[in-house]
């Protein structure tokens, strides 16, 4: 159930946005939106306090992501993934990021400012697994914090490989609802941050061989996990 709102007045901006981004955080950070959960546009309007018209172009921006699907005569609802489009979608994430790296690499391989980037935002999840206090919060914080760093690396191929690059940022909102259902337990987070820097080693001695290796090793129909909130 998506949870009363008291800032309505104090919108500001683009209203179409402004639901969308509210949309997002009640299905990833404050959970008041599950899979299959049904939006009723009424009801988001009198929460809101604003009109039911930005609140149809924000469903419909959304269900363009993949994030909300719509079933005549039924309405809206968040979109119900299973293990096989979860599964999908983590086989299209690999192989635009590996198709990115390959060219990075086939460039000279990112540079030390590059690589130190990578380091830093995989520290900055290895501090997320390791602290104790976030409670419920740290599986948003990590899957935040995953997403920035799969986009940094898709981004360092800078003016090459656009339609990859493209492609994987149309696919954002898809590859973030898999982090979240995929990452779960503490072994898969831990496990994320130790491919993460066998990733980065690799970026950094150009191994191509090995960064192939790592990066299909989760492709293997045994080795993917899937967990339902």
């Amino acid at each position: 159930m998506i949870k009363e709102f008291h800032d309505a007045p104090n919108i500001r901006g683009n209203l179409k946005e402004f639901v969308a981004n509210y949309i997002r955080e009640q299905i990833f950070e404050s959970r008041g939106l599950r899979p299959g959960d049904r939006i009723n546009e009424r009801e988001l309007s009198r929460t809101l306090g604003i009109s039911r018209a930005p609140i149809r172009e924000a469903l419909k921006e959304l269900e363009e992501q993949g994030l909300i699907s719509s079933i005549q005569y039924k309405g809206w609802f968040v979109t119900d993934y299973h293990e096989e489009g979860f599964w999908e979608i983590t086989k299209l994430r690999t192989l635009l990021e590996y198709s990115v790296l390959e060219k990075v690499i086939a460039l000279g391989g990112p540079s030390l400012e590059e690589i130190n980037h990578l380091e830093s935002l995989n520290r900055d999840l290895q501090e997320i697994v390791d602290n104790p206090n976030l409670g419920d919060k740290r599986l948003f914080k990590f899957c935040e914090k995953e997403m920035e760093f799969h986009m940094y690396l898709c981004s360092l191929a800078k003016d090459h490989c656009f339609w990859t690059q493209k492609i994987h940022r149309n696919l954002s909102y898809q590859i973030r609802c898999s982090f979240e259902v995929c990452l779960h337990h503490d072994g898969q987070l831990k496990d994320s941050v130790v491919s993460h820097d066998v990733v980065i080693q690799c970026l950094r001695r150009k191994d191509l061989r090995k960064l192939r290796e790592e990066m299909f090793r989760k492709l293997q129909k045994e080795n993917f996990t899937y967990s339902e909130s």
